[in-house]
């Protein structure tokens, strides 16, 4: 590379949407310019970033040939691929073992259950029967999940409240690996990010709280309104699966508060959705860490800023609004920040997010809402 830069940084980012934008972003300003690989001259990071790569997932082998360090934005990767490209010396981070086990989510189960994290009770659906079996022992309704990562903007996830609603759900997606799990009664979905380097070294967020409406995620609340101990709990939690997982890079952890405890949802080997407020809210972002971590460079601050911070997403409605038509309007409720990604309005379609902070939960969202509001062209809430 003509880069001047120490061996060590020539970093490649694969994936271009909004993750790999602000992840980009977050490098630029440490004086890294990361190579990006992206499929399309619209995706929001190729839209940012100088001079993209674009191919398909899989030219991967050739890009990473230009990189010292390979991270992602998402995890539909080309797992042999990765392996291979392991075992001949590249440095892929987080590597293949742990993509898998935010991938594939029946994997994933079998990991945590194995090595004692509690989960919901699960099964393989590869057919009919395998639903009545398992609502025969599970009771309805029951959670019905694509076992493979889909799109961001891609449904993977039903709660069906009877058979017929489970074997409609089989049937629209019967190209699909589906499985089904227990469905949880749930106090509050928390999210806990942990960043990890090589070497171990590890830290975590506050606690956050995500909430969600039809399976996509609306709001994003910290620190969580939990008690200490369960936070603590949380935390401990987190950082254990990122260390038995060897996770490089932030891990995280999404766990569901139930009467019975703390139970471990998902996993995602990636910045993600619930860290945006760490840009404003902590000393050094999610993403800016991350960065840090894959290069194995020394972690920053992860402490909360302030006693309250929230981040409400800006989605896409059926009106076509584009938010960027209407940014001034949100610039002017002031103390929101505004994050917009340069995408194309559609319906359901993540194209921004905002992020407040307050003295309190209530002031921080109210600002948010605000904001939010003003982006889509409304009323303000």
């Amino acid at each position: 590379m003509t880069s001047g830069l120490p061996a060590i940084y020539p970093l490649g980012i694969v994936g271009a949407g909004q993750i790999a934008r602000m992840t980009h972003q977050a490098a630029v300003k440490l004086g890294i310019t990361p190579r990006l690989l992206a499929e399309d001259v619209d995706d929001s990071a190729a839209l940012a970033a100088p001079s993209p790569t674009y191919g398909h997932p899989d030219s991967l082998a050739s890009f990473a040939e230009s990189c010292e360090v390979v991270t992602f934005e998402h995890e539909r990767l080309d797992l042999g691929l990765l392996t291979r490209l392991e075992q001949s010396g590249h440095k892929i981070r987080p590597g293949a073992r742990v993509i898998r086990a935010a991938f594939d989510k029946l994997h994933q189960r079998r990991i945590l259950q194995n090595k004692g994290f509690l989960v919901p009770a699960f099964a393989e659906l590869r057919g009919p029967d395998d639903l009545f079996d398992f609502a025969s022992t599970a009771d309805w309704p029951i959670v019905i999940k694509s076992v493979r990562t889909g799109a961001l903007d891609e449904r993977n996830i039903w709660i069906v409240e009877t058979a017929a609603e489970g074997l409609r759900v089989l049937a629209e997606n019967s190209r699909r690996q589906l499985m089904a799990e227990s469905y949880q009664a749930i106090i509050k979905e928390l999210v806990v990010l942990v960043v990890r380097r090589p070497g171990g070294n590890a830290r975590c967020y506050p606690v956050a709280e995500v909430v969600q409406s039809d399976g996509v995620c609306q709001e994003v609340r910290a620190p969580a309104a939990i008690g200490p101990r369960v936070a603590t709990e949380a935390k401990e939690l987190a950082l254990r699966l990122a260390d038995e997982l060897e996770a490089v890079g932030v891990l995280a952890v999404e766990l569901l508060l139930t009467t019975d405890g703390l139970v471990v949802n998902e996993l995602a080997a990636r910045p993600h959705n619930a860290g945006h407020l760490t840009i404003e809210g902590a000393p050094t972002s999610q993403f800016e860490n991350h960065v840090r971590a894959v290069l194995d460079l020394p972690l920053g601050p992860t402490w909360a800023l302030a006693p309250a911070i929230v981040t409400v997403n800006v989605i896409g409605g059926y009106e076509g609004v584009d938010p960027a038509n209407h940014l001034a309007d949100a610039l002017a409720v002031e103390g929101a920040h505004i994050h917009l990604y340069e995408k194309r309005p559609r319906p359901g379609r993540k194209l921004g997010h905002v992020t407040a902070i307050g003295d309190d939960l209530d002031q921080a969202r109210d600002m948010a809402r605000r904001a939010e509001a003003a982006l889509l062209g409304r009323r303000p809430w």
